[in-house]
């Protein structure tokens, strides 16, 4: 599974939205990534979150799951408003957020001591990523058949692969074929 590199003791949660959303791979034959709770766990700790890692059980699977589905409908999304209209409707059930210390400073948040907290906080941060920078900068990898997903926060607004893997193996391949061509 690849994850969104962090700096040391960074939390960024667009990253998490986007590394959940990618733990589905449409390759074929499709693969799960999100295999088991300790698959849950690893994508948590990476994340900053280890209370609520190492309080994951085999239903927080489930659940993580499903919400990965319901975040890739925002990435899928034809226009903006479908976008935002799919991830309101993941906070509609969701508890209000509480403002949280987080040894720095202040930020809205949830009880973060579980998974719990999941659908919430992606939904919260993509969200804020498209009332910030657009719905123009979340993106489906073009390193096809690669489906991942991104949200592009370059300066030139010019990414178009979900991770450096499928950005070099486009680049193999279009070398070989001017090579081949030759």
């Amino acid at each position: 599974m690849i994850l969104t590199r962090l700096a040391a003791g960074a939390r960024d949660d667009v990253a998490l939205a986007v590394d959940l959303a990618n733990t589905w791979e449409t390759l074929d034959p499709p693969n799960e990534r999100l295999r088991d709770v300790g698959s849950l766990r690893r994508v948590l700790a990476h994340h900053g979150h280890d209370a609520a890692s190492d309080a994951a059980t085999d239903d927080d699977v489930d659940a993580a799951r499903a919400l990965r589905d319901r975040l890739r409908d925002a990435f899928t999304a034809s226009n903006e408003q479908e976008a935002v209209a799919s991830l309101n409707r993941l906070l509609a059930n969701a508890p209000a957020a509480r403002l949280v210390h987080d040894g720095r400073s202040w930020r809205f948040g949830w009880d973060e001591s579980t998974p719990d907290f999941l659908a919430p906080t992606t939904a919260t941060a993509l969200l804020d990523a498209i009332r910030r920078d657009g719905f123009e900068r979340f993106g489906t990898c073009a390193g096809t058949p690669c489906t991942g997903v991104f949200v592009d926060r370059s300066r030139n607004r010019s990414r178009r692969y979900c991770c450096e893997l499928c950005a070099d193996r486009v680049a193999q391949a279009t070398s070989r074929g001017r090579r081949r061509a030759r």
